[in-house]
């Protein structure tokens, strides 16, 4: 049978970041013997090699220069990208070598050759575009339109729904247009949450929109027994900031970066365990990753045992989590949250206790599994005696499976998915 080809962009796909993590666990689980997949990211470095090995048969990673829309590139760049979502045809009018500084450009014209190749040759193509950044999306409706194939646009999170990116009436108005621009020529729209989903479908009534959740991938998991150099660096954070036998509270990753709303939770965190004056001894919270310098001042206020770790590796983050009594999730006032890390929360086994200031994404699928608690900021669940028992009293031992949340799982659901839109 004749394979069914992949054309994922994916300028992100070689950082360590969420966004970059949600296909690049979920693309190797498909099916080699029906899939050869084509992913186009943007190089990590200039001395990145233009095919990276990607470790899975089927799948090639083609590493490419050039600028992406976002506050690094200029402004020459960004119109080009952006002008090619109402104009598809444009990246592929514009002479090579005239706009070599552009990621889209250089990513359409690999992209036209191999799926030009493969469209003569008789077989079934699908464009797929993951958010972020917007020229992932844009390039995948133009390749889509120029060979008419299945187009599958995922959004990580939501561009409207959502004041992603700098603030403005005009931003806006540009954002909602490349929106529904990047939207009209799709089979079908993913992403992470109900919430999500929902406006989606409220502003889309004639397509296919369904969740495709963060994950996690049970490999990940099953690596970290045997990752020397892992659980060696763990070892050697913990000694120099954990005091030996202290039941350890850990949170991972941003907090505010990500949604400026969950910095205020974590003030409301700080202050309510200040209250607490018996966690002196015994005991500790670590906060592992990149924050905010308002988020660090939050943090030095408080008056328990508390300990701020640089951004790590995410095996070394994975083997820290292992170690944790409880694992902390800080979110805002988004519904629609469900972010990454809360997965890898999940897989480790580790109970987690959300702070929150509503109910969202998050705190459904916590209910769900069973997997931990949630506070909410504004209805006094949160308060010094509560919080304290949620950090260091014993979990409820109620935990439900999270397979649907597997890799594995989730890439059955997206090869339903493409084999209907190849058939339709």
């Amino acid at each position: 049978m004749p394979k069914i080809n992949l054309f994922v962009f994916a300028a992100h796909h070689l950082s360590s970041n969420v966004a970059a993590e949600r296909f690049k666990g979920l693309l190797k689980y498909l099916d080699t013997d029906k899939y050869r997949i084509f992913v186009f990211a943007r190089q990590a470095s200039l001395n990145t090699p233009v095919n990276v090995p990607s470790g899975h048969a089927g799948m090639q990673i083609i590493a490419l220069p050039g600028q992406c829309v976002g506050s690094e590139s200029p402004v020459s760049s960004s119109l080009l990208t952006m002008a090619s979502a109402f104009v598809r045809s444009l990246p592929f009018a514009v002479p090579r070598g005239t706009a070599a500084g552009t990621w889209l450009m250089q990513a359409l014209a690999e992209a036209d050759r191999l799926c030009g190749e493969r469209v003569a040759a008789g077989e079934s193509c699908v464009a797929i575009g993951t958010y972020s950044p917007i020229d992932s999306l844009i390039a995948a409706a133009s390749l889509a339109s120029r060979y008419g194939i299945g187009c599958m646009q995922d959004f990580r999170d939501g561009l409207v729904f959502e004041a992603l990116g700098k603030p403005g009436w005009l931003r806006n108005q540009v954002r909602t247009k490349i929106e529904k621009r990047v939207v009209e020529i799709s089979g079908l729209v993913t992403s992470v949450s109900g919430p999500l989903v929902e406006d989606f479908q409220r502003r889309y009534p004639q397509k296919t929109v369904k969740v495709l959740p963060n994950g996690y991938d049970p490999a990940d998991f099953e690596r970290l027994a045997g990752d020397a150099d892992g659980v060696g660096r763990a070892t050697a954070i913990m000694a120099e900031h954990v005091p030996p036998g202290a039941t350890l509270i850990g949170h991972f990753g941003r907090i505010g970066a990500s949604d400026s709303s969950a910095s205020i939770t974590l003030e409301h965190f700080i202050d309510t365990l200040n209250q607490c004056s018996d966690i002196t001894t015994g005991k500790q919270v670590m906060f592992v990753g990149e924050l905010t310098p308002a988020e660090r001042a939050s943090i030095g206020r408080a008056r328990f045992p508390v300990c701020v770790v640089p951004p790590v590796e995410r095996t070394v983050a994975l083997q820290l989590m292992k170690r944790c009594s409880k694992l902390l999730l800080i979110t805002g006032s988004r519904v629609s949250c469900a972010t990454g890390k809360l997965f890898d929360y999940l897989a480790t086994g580790v109970d987690v206790v959300c702070v929150t200031q509503v109910r969202n994404a998050a705190t459904v699928i916590l209910a769900e599994t069973g997997a931990g608690r949630t506070l909410l900021t504004g209805d006094g669940s949160t308060n010094a005696a509560i919080l304290r028992e949620a950090l260091f009293g014993p979990g409820n031992g109620s935990r439900h499976d999270i397979s649907a949340y597997s890799r594995v799982a989730q890439a059955s659901l997206l090869d339903n998915w493409i084999s209907r839109m190849v058939t339709a």
